[in-house]
């Protein structure tokens, strides 16, 4: 999991706190997804902290009780590209699958475990992005990360400014022991879509269709707002 960033632009939120812990309906944002992995039966959560890494792995080592254990990995150039969070992660990741998730991303137990089923089902060293074809109001596809996905499931390209593309990105990803080769091909800072993208152009990128299950990207405070009607409404229905 990744929760190295300043998450400058939830503003005022984050001068004193780091993203993941930012309050949401009473809980911090990075608490949902936490739960969702360990409901989805993943056991070992690896967090990569840099932003106010004391105040951040202080606040999630309760997360413990949830039936996950958690370890972390520090990411000193946490300004710079997420790539080097998640090269931070490799020595941790070892030679094994394993799912790749962001603390802002509110993410379902039924998402992630459509990802997983899906990955681990395909094998052949392929990568998988949960993929969600569903309907969004224009300002999120907006700020988006979009997906072009041929008739085989395979992405064919990913990027905000895509002109023809098929899904959203959720920011969930299974990601396959061969991807470090991509990893290693692109510059060493760099967005995650360039890691992504090398993947897709080796046609070792596909999608795990997860439309209709639950998630949601939480960058600015207005996506904070969203959130939590969002969440008051799925608990009330």
């Amino acid at each position: 999991m990744l929760a190295a960033g300043d998450g400058g632009r939830l503003g005022m939120h984050t001068v004193r706190t780091p993203k993941p812990l930012v309050a949401l309906n009473g809980r911090a944002i990075v608490d949902y997804t936490l739960e969702s992995l360990a409901e989805a039966g993943i056991e070992d959560v690896v967090v990569v902290t840099g932003y106010r890494e004391e105040q951040v792995r202080n606040g999630l080592r309760g997360a413990s009780s949830r039936g996950t254990r958690l370890s972390f990995v520090t990411n000193s150039r946490f300004q710079d590209g997420a790539s080097l969070s998640l090269r931070a992660a490799r020595a941790a990741c070892g030679d094994e699958p394993f799912l790749l998730v962001m603390s802002d991303h509110l993410l379902s137990a039924a998402l992630l475990r459509r990802l997983l089923r899906a990955g681990r089902a395909r094998g052949e060293g392929q990568s998988f992005v949960a993929a969600d074809g569903g309907a969004r109001d224009q300002a999120y596809i907006d700020e988006a990360t979009k997906l072009a996905i041929d008739g085989e499931g395979r992405v064919t390209a990913i990027g905000k400014q895509l002109g023809t593309w098929t899904s959203l990105d959720t920011g969930a990803f299974y990601v396959a022991p061969e991807a470090w080769e991509a990893v290693d091909s692109v510059a060493e800072d760099c967005e995650l879509s360039v890691i992504f993208g090398e993947l897709a152009r080796r046609r070792m990128l596909r999608a795990a269709d997860v439309s209709g299950a639950f998630w949601y990207d939480v960058d600015t405070a207005d996506d904070l707002a969203a959130a939590a009607e969002l969440l008051m409404a799925a608990s009330v229905g």
